[in-house]
């Protein structure tokens, strides 16, 4: 299966508007009779999609559609890059069995010094194998190990009706430390993830995160190459914008009293309108003639509050706090007693 996505003009409108499609979809995949629940969440997605052969069976990777610089007559050309990702489904049996086949080659020769990964995924021969980010998802690994161990227990009570294709594999007697190795052994050697899933649902689900994932990449390598990526965006996160005739600075010493704990925006706009700079503030501070004074200039502030509530003052303990931090030279001094 092969998701495209369509990218526009800019990586921002790749995130608010993506149109996706699911192409190349193996057969292999639809043939649980549980695999519908997984195609159900994938519609979820207003996502086409199609089914077609792939180079690895059960395999599902992505593609994605931008327009190029270039343009011709006909219209803009559009550029098709496939994604790094592919995601492989392995039945439990199956995976077992590859599992088992790697941790052997190990006991049957121990001077081996690098592990034979094409066992447990076949990538020789496949062009461009060493730049894809490979994961395997296995669907109903716990239940399929639980149903033949059982199955085993009643086969060993009446062994007289036991038959040859009935016999369990060696791999179903693999112990969970085994299958952990062998998964250490995948994940360092050959950058291999392994998922275990429990339904078909939950691997739609994954698809459908990895999806949304591959289609928001754009726009966070664009965000990552501003000069401040961390800042989120909103005008409840943005910096206040400074002209340079000053118009913008009331906005910016606003927002720094606002970072006080427990301060709201009204009680911050009360001070900066009482004081409009810092450098005003610190002036009154100097003209108070005791620390008492000091300490308490900013208390009978009064701050409006919203229409039907009782207006109040900035009161004495964030008059404290900002007289302090405004004075202080001590790195280590604790402004907010409450914290």
């Amino acid at each position: 299966m092969c998701c495209e996505v369509v990218g526009t003009a800019s990586a921002r409108e790749v995130v608010e508007v993506p149109e996706v499609y699911f192409r190349g979809l193996s057969p292999g995949l639809l043939k649980d009779p549980g695999s519908d629940a997984w195609v159900k969440v994938l519609s979820s997605l207003d996502c086409k999609y199609s089914f077609e052969p792939q180079a690895i069976p059960c395999s599902i990777t992505w593609r994605r559609h931008t327009p190029s610089p270039l343009s011709t007559p006909d219209g803009p050309v559009v550029k098709t890059e496939e994604e790094k990702e592919v995601l492989v489904l392995v039945e439990p049996e199956d995976f077992l069995k590859r599992l088992f086949s790697l941790t052997q080659s190990f006991v049957n020769d121990p001077s081996v010094s690098q592990p034979d990964l094409n066992q447990v995924l076949p990538l020789a021969g496949l062009e461009g194998s060493s730049t894809k980010a490979y994961s395997l998802a296995v669907v109903g690994l716990d239940a399929y190990r639980r149903c033949n161990q059982d199955q085993g227990r009643q086969q060993a009570l009446s062994p007289g009706k036991q038959s040859p294709s009935s016999q369990p594999g060696p791999e179903l007697a693999m112990t969970q430390e085994e299958i952990l190795e062998a998964l250490v052994v995948l994940q360092l050697w050959g950058n291999i993830d392994v998922l275990f899933l429990d339904t078909w649902q939950e691997f739609g689900q994954h698809v459908s995160a990895l999806t949304k994932a591959i289609a928001k990449r754009p726009y966070k390598r664009q965000l990552e190459s501003q000069e401040l990526p961390f800042c989120t965006d909103g005008a409840w996160a943005r910096g206040a914008r400074v002209e340079k005739d000053g118009t913008g600075l009331w906005q910016v010493w606003k927002r720094q009293i606002q970072q006080f704990n427990r301060v709201s925006p009204a009680t911050a706009a009360a001070i900066a309108e009482a004081y409009p700079s810092p450098s005003l503030l610190v002036q009154a501070y100097e003209e108070c003639s005791t620390e008492d004074e000091k300490l308490h200039l900013l208390s009978d502030i009064p701050v409006k509050s919203d229409v039907g509530r009782k207006d109040r003052r900035v009161g004495p303990d964030l008059s404290r706090r900002i007289y302090l931090f405004m004075v202080s030279t001590d790195p280590d001094l604790v402004l907010d007693l409450s914290t």
